[in-house]
């Protein structure tokens, strides 16, 4: 790949020390606003979890996409036990919130809308999302374990992650910084923790691109004095490509139980309507019991 005098300089801009620190100032004001927003109805809603009588929750940022949660939902029916999946959506459009709230009524998920979100980066967007759950519903809930997973990062073989986390004290999919940086990240995708390991910490989800760390990046300094190799099990990550309709494309296979879309709020293949259809088809044919099954058709 050559060399683009645009994002160089865009690069550029970006690490400059004042530009940084103005930036980093913008996104901690707007974390702050939007963490404070509705902060009540949060631990009402954590209430009403709690009189569940679970104690273990799997909470799943919803974006715009009601035929992703209808996959999740169903694929969470068929294959996961011992968590309860929370369905929190973080749409920006007001009949995508309807027909996600209409599934999972459908399949008696708990659902949240969260208020509207200020962020226009969706990984800061998913960052601040996650914020406020773990803020919010998680602290008030003092759940026994608790953790993310991506809307479009479907179950899809026997799944227990109770069992998984036995003697740990997390569980996901780490990456290494990038662009050389020291640290790691659980991806926000795949992350599960013991609630009394962390509860005490100030959890920040959102990305620190600056050190080379994505969407969860702003616990690495939290994390790394709290979790080592020893007391977590690292999701491994394997490539599946597949061929849908003549287009042949790679996805991701997690803990070889998670068959993860990639990207389905908002970029590459699946942003387009014919490719949608074909995966949309190929997980229901292939892991839900057939397309009959789905109550989105509308891609």
């Amino acid at each position: 790949m050559g060399w683009n005098p645009v994002k160089s300089l865009i690069r550029q801009i970006h690490q400059n020390r004042q530009i940084r620190k103005a930036k980093d100032f913008r996104n901690s004001l707007v974390n702050g606003y939007f963490r404070s927003r509705n902060a009540a109805s949060g631990a009402e809603f954590a209430e009403g979890l709690r009189r569940t009588g679970s104690r273990r929750f799997c909470f799943a940022i919803a974006y715009n996409t009601p035929w992703v949660i209808d996959a999740l939902t169903k694929a969470w029916q068929i294959y996961s036990s011992g968590m309860t999946l929370v369905v929190i959506d973080n749409s920006s459009k007001p009949a995508a919130r309807q027909a996600i709230e209409a599934i999972c009524r459908s399949r008696g998920i708990a659902y949240f809308g969260l208020p509207r979100n200020p962020e226009w980066n969706p990984n800061r967007s998913h960052g601040i999302a996650m914020n406020w759950v773990f803020h919010n519903i998680v602290r008030p809930l003092r759940p026994e374990l608790f953790g993310f997973l991506d809307h479009d990062c479907f179950p899809v073989v026997a799944l227990d992650i109770t069992r998984r986390m036995e003697g740990k004290d997390a569980y996901g999919t780490k990456y290494p910084a990038k662009r050389g940086h020291d640290g790691w990240y659980f991806w926000a995708g795949l992350c599960f923790f013991r609630f009394s390991v962390v509860e005490d910490l100030e959890l920040d989800f959102t990305p620190r691109f600056d050190t080379g760390l994505d969407t969860g990046g702003g616990n690495w300094p939290m994390l790394r004095d709290r979790l080592d190799d020893d007391n977590i099990v690292d999701a491994a990550k394997t490539t599946v490509s597949l061929k849908l309709g003549g287009i042949e494309a790679d996805h991701r296979m997690l803990d070889n139980c998670f068959f993860h879309v990639g990207g389905a709020s908002y970029r590459g293949l699946i942003s387009t309507r014919h490719y949608r259809r074909l995966m949309c088809d190929h997980v229901w044919e292939t892991y839900l019991g057939g397309v009959a099954g789905r109550l989105v058709n509308d891609l």
